[in-house]
């Protein structure tokens, strides 16, 4: 996405800027040009990534849910609330000099995880894994049944990028697949689509179909 705006606008760089009402609004964090992390004010507030089953801290590199804990709120101030974003802790020092630690970008949501053949899945990591590989496009649709077999099925439904041709929808599909079965550690069957099939919308695109009934 931040690629498809560059490219749109033709700037050179594009910042992210996350946050949140009930913490201090827009504007708790920035991307730097070096597009490695966001950094996050954390003199104005305490940052954890926590588990969101255990609550547990996880380690940096990790997915878990941001808890904030507020320093300088007086009227209404947070002590260890739970945003339901996911992200991971960023290790080390920035390139750009900046001191301030880091978070990657908002991955998702903790509501919105599902669980495929025992494993615990969020539609950022589908996103993720999208990202890196080439001639694949931003948008996608992850439907999941249970068939006659009695087990769990995974489709997910991709759009090739704009400057790709359908004779590329096969290692495209490929691709994805070996991706996701390396990342996440499950097999599911992908559909390439042409560049445009999928819905857009200006609200909170709707990612995952489950049609499972437990």
């Amino acid at each position: 996405m931040i690629a498809t705006i560059k490219g749109l606008l033709g700037v050179k760089e594009v910042y992210d800027i996350p946050g949140l009402t009930e913490l201090y609004g827009p504007g708790t964090g920035l991307s730097c040009r070096h597009e490695s992390g966001i950094h996050y004010w954390a003199d104005y507030y305490i940052l954890e990534v926590l588990d969101p089953e255990t609550l547990s801290p996880v380690g940096p590199g990790e997915i878990g849910e941001m808890v904030y804990t507020t320093l300088g709120k007086e009227a209404a101030p947070l002590l260890r609330y739970r945003s339901r974003d996911l992200t991971r802790l960023i290790d080390g020092e920035c390139p750009c000099g900046c001191i301030l630690p880091r978070h990657d970008k908002i991955l998702g949501r903790s509501d919105d995880m599902i669980v495929f053949r025992g494993v615990n899945i969020y539609p950022g990591q589908l996103d993720e894994v999208l990202s890196k590989v080439d001639g694949a496009g931003s948008e996608f649709q992850a439907h999941i049944e249970r068939r006659e077999d009695g087990k769990d099925h995974m489709t997910l439904k991709i759009e090739r990028a704009a400057r790709m041709t359908e004779s590329a929808d096969g290692p495209i599909a490929s691709a994805v697949a070996g991706e996701i079965k390396h990342n996440l550690m499950v097999s599911c069957t992908v559909q390439v689509l042409p560049y445009g099939s999928l819905p857009r919308s200006e609200k909170k695109t709707r990612r995952v179909f489950d049609t499972r009934v437990f």
